[in-house]
């Protein structure tokens, strides 16, 4: 059981890392100027294609069906950028989080009787994690195929083509060559664009499930620790002042992660609903559906649910974890030893630890309801518009 929880850990560890990596967001210790340089690269390619969409919304923004299909492209280019923005200018806070996490997980898993407890779950965070690169990456590739598919398809059928599509709708302020090398160019910087968005949106939604998942290691270490005390008062005081000590850092690794996710995990809430009512909308105007466009939009609401699920559910369990370790801290056998009980109280008046997006909401799976519910709201009041246009 806990070498299965350990390759899962690993497996999980290593995509997170491989992913951020690519897009230069992976904290290293020294790093040269190159892989400094591939974040900038990141949000020039998600900023273009996000630019490129904007200017297609507004052509169309009379028209709520048409704009809709932009709609969608447009905001996840927009939160890659938000994601990306956020990891460079938090570069120090991240750099810090990364220490006092990183290290110290890896040390709990050489402790063999730590293993059972603090790897509890891991296979559902890989899962998640695993269920989130394999959406996108089937979005992406869905979406880069798909034009070459169409345009397969009447050469075969010797159809002639006025105008090649490319991947997204969008306006250049210059005219694109119906064929040819300048086309080949404009769908090779939309292709870059699309796996900027894919590293990007993968990774840095992982990295928030991983130190969550760190952070909620380190409590389950704790409760155990408390909750085996012996009748060695020195002992006793010993993993009190410790666990006071270590309940202090992870306090502060909360508020980092808030700094960093803060303004990812607000911006998530209202874009997330609104990608979701876009994609129903699209698909209750279609009168026919191909098999390539139903999983495509298929892959694509699993994905936005999924990813919403990952940052929701990831809360829950560092409060709920937080939670039980108070329940330990209370349940442990302290009764009639008087040293103990201030270090008691003083373990209980900590506050309990809770994800908080730019204190506006606390990262629960309330949140993940939050954002369904706004979907259908949003979903009847675009039919609503449509109906009276």
């Amino acid at each position: 059981m806990a070498k299965n929880g350990i390759s899962d850990y690993r497996a999980f560890h290593d995509l997170t890392k491989r992913l951020l990596t690519v897009g230069g967001l992976w904290p290293y210790s020294n790093s040269n100027i190159l892989y400094r340089l591939l974040p900038y690269i990141q949000i020039f390619l998600n900023l273009a294609m996000a630019l490129v969409v904007f200017g297609f919304v507004l052509e169309h923004f009379s028209n709520v069906a048409v704009v809709t299909r932009g709609l969608s492209s447009m905001t996840s280019f927009a939160s890659a950028i938000l994601k990306v923005v956020c990891l460079i200018r938090k570069h120090k806070e991240i750099t810090e989080l990364h220490k006092n996490l990183d290290p110290y997980f890896e040390k709990l898993l050489e402790n063999e009787k730590m293993l059972e407890h603090i790897l509890k779950k891991v296979n559902i965070f890989r899962l998640l994690s695993g269920v989130l690169t394999l959406t996108v990456f089937a979005v992406i590739a869905f979406q880069i195929i798909a034009p070459l598919i169409f345009i397969i398809n009447c050469k075969v059928h010797h159809v002639e083509i006025k105008k090649y599509p490319l991947i997204y709708p969008g306006n250049y302020p210059w005219n694109i060559p119906t064929s040819g090398f300048l086309y080949l160019a404009h769908f090779t910087l939309e292709t870059f664009g699309t796996f900027a968005l894919f590293f990007v949106t993968t990774s840095v939604d992982s990295l928030f499930t991983l130190y969550s998942f760190q952070i909620i290691g380190q409590l389950r270490e704790m409760s155990y620790y408390i909750t085996h005390i012996d009748s060695d008062d020195d002992s006793g005081k010993y993993i009190f002042h410790s666990c006071i000590i270590q309940y202090q850092k992870l306090i502060k690794c909360v508020n980092l992660m808030e700094a960093i996710y803060g303004p990812v995990v607000l911006w998530m809430m209202g874009t997330n609903a609104i990608v979701l009512c876009a994609l129903l909308f699209q698909i209750s105007k279609m009168k026919t559906i191909t098999i390539i466009q139903g999983f495509m939009f298929t892959s694509y609401v699993i994905l936005k649910l999924v990813q919403t699920f990952m940052y929701a559910w990831s809360g829950s369990c560092l409060t709920e974890e937080s939670e039980n370790y108070k329940d330990a801290v209370y349940s442990s056998n302290w009764q009639g030893k008087k040293p103990f009980m201030v270090l008691i109280v003083m373990c209980l008046s900590q506050r309990p630890l809770a994800i908080t997006a730019c204190n506006f909401s606390i990262v629960s799976l309330r949140m993940f309801i939050s954002v369904v519910n706004t979907t259908i709201s949003y979903f009847f009041l675009l039919q609503t518009l449509d109906s009276e246009q």
